[in-house]
C-alpha cells in the first residue's frame, strides 16, 4: 500500500477544516471538508476548476433552496406541489450551471439545495443556505492554499531528476 502526496494533502486539508471549524465555533465541518475533498486535485489548474465549480454549485443550491422556499410559502409544500416544482427547480438550476460551464458543481448544487430544503428545519433554512456557501468558500481556499504549498507529483519528480543529474 502506498500512500501519494494527494492522499496526504487530502488528510491535510480536512485537518485545517476541521481546526477552522473549531476554531470559528461553526455547527458542523461537512461541506467545508467535502468542499476541500472534491476541490484537491493532482495539479493547481484542476484544483481552482473544481473550486471553483463547487462553490458556484453550492451557491446555485443555495439561492434556488431561497426560491423553493418562496414558492413553498406562495403555493404550500404539499407533496404534489413538491412533485411538481422540485423537479422543474432542479432542471432550471442543472441547465443554468451547464449554460454557464459549470456543470462539476450540479452535484453539490443539488445535493445542497435538497439539504437545505428537506433535512434544515424551516426556521433555519436561510442561515442554513448563507452558512454552507461560506463553508464551502472555505474548503475550496484551504484544498488551494494546501495544493499551492506542497509540493505536488511533478515537482517531486523534478527535484529526483535534478538529484539525479548532481550525482552523476
Amino acid at each position: 500500500m502506498r500512500i501519494g502526496l494527494r492522499t496526504i494533502k487530502t488528510g491535510l486539508s480536512v485537518f485545517i477544516c476541521i481546526l477552522i471549524s473549531i476554531l470559528l465555533q461553526r455547527d458542523t465541518y461537512v461541506v467545508m471538508a467535502l468542499t476541500a475533498i472534491f476541490t484537491l486535485r493532482e495539479d493547481m489548474v484542476n484544483t481552482l476548476k473544481f473550486g471553483k465549480h463547487r462553490v458556484v454549485g453550492n451557491t446555485f443550491g443555495a439561492l434556488f433552496s431561497i426560491i423553493a422556499i418562496f414558492l413553498f410559502h406562495l403555493v404550500g409544500d404539499g407533496k404534489s406541489v413538491q412533485l411538481l416544482v422540485m423537479p422543474l427547480l432542479i432542471i432550471g438550476m442543472i441547465s443554468l450551471l451547464s449554460h454557464f460551464g459549470y456543470q462539476e458543481g450540479t452535484v453539490g448544487a443539488c445535493a445542497t439545495l435538497l439539504t437545505i430544503l428537506f433535512m434544515v428545519p424551516e426556521t433555519e433554512s436561510y442561515q442554513y443556505a448563507f452558512a454552507r456557501v461560506v463553508d464551502s468558500f472555505i474548503g475550496m481556499v484551504v484544498a488551494i492554499g494546501v495544493n499551492q504549498l506542497l509540493p505536488n507529483k511533478k515537482m517531486m519528480q523534478a527535484l529526483e531528476k535534478q538529484l539525479e543529474n548532481e550525482e552523476v
